[in-house]
C-alpha cells in the first residue's frame, strides 16, 4: 500500500510529534490525527468553550483534507471525543455547521481527559477521495 504523508504546515505544536499527522494511503484513503481546538501557530482556540474548540478542530480537518487533495464532503467517519457530555450540544452544533450536508458516520465517546487539561473535544476523521 503506497503512502503519502500530508503536511500542509508545520508549527512548535506540531514539531515535537513523532508520528504522521496524517496519510493519503492507496491513492484515496486519508487518515489523520485527532484534531484539537488549535491553530496552526499552536494557540489553544475556545479557552474553556467546546463549541469554539471543536469549530477549531473542524477548520484542522478541512486543512488536512485540502492538503491531501480532498475536501469535507469526502470524509466518511469521524470520532468525537469530549470530556464532559454535556459538551456534546456545543460541539455538535460546530461539526453540523462544518459538514452540512455531507452524510458520514460518527462516533461519539466522553472521555475521562485528553492529552492536554484545557482540550474539551478531539475530532479525528478518515476519507475517501474519488
Amino acid at each position: 500500500m503506497a503512502k503519502k504523508h500530508i503536511q500542509p504546515y508545520e508549527t512548535r505544536y506540531h514539531a515535537r510529534a513523532t508520528y504522521s499527522r496524517a496519510i493519503r494511503a492507496s491513492g484515496d484513503l486519508v487518515f489523520m490525527q485527532g484534531q484539537v481546538g488549535v491553530d496552526g501557530e499552536g494557540n489553544l482556540i475556545g479557552r474553556g468553550d467546546p463549541g469554539k474548540q471543536a469549530d477549531q478542530a473542524c477548520r484542522n480537518i478541512d486543512k488536512w483534507m485540502r492538503a491531501a487533495g480532498g475536501s469535507l464532503s469526502d470524509v466518511c467517519k469521524l470520532t468525537v471525543y469530549v470530556t464532559d457530555i454535556d459538551h456534546r450540544p456545543a460541539v455538535y452544533g460546530a461539526i453540523n455547521r462544518w459538514f452540512d450536508g455531507v452524510m458520514h458516520c460518527s462516533t461519539g465517546v466522553v472521555v475521562a481527559g485528553l492529552a492536554d487539561p484545557e482540550l474539551l473535544v478531539e475530532i479525528d476523521a478518515m476519507g475517501v477521495i474519488d
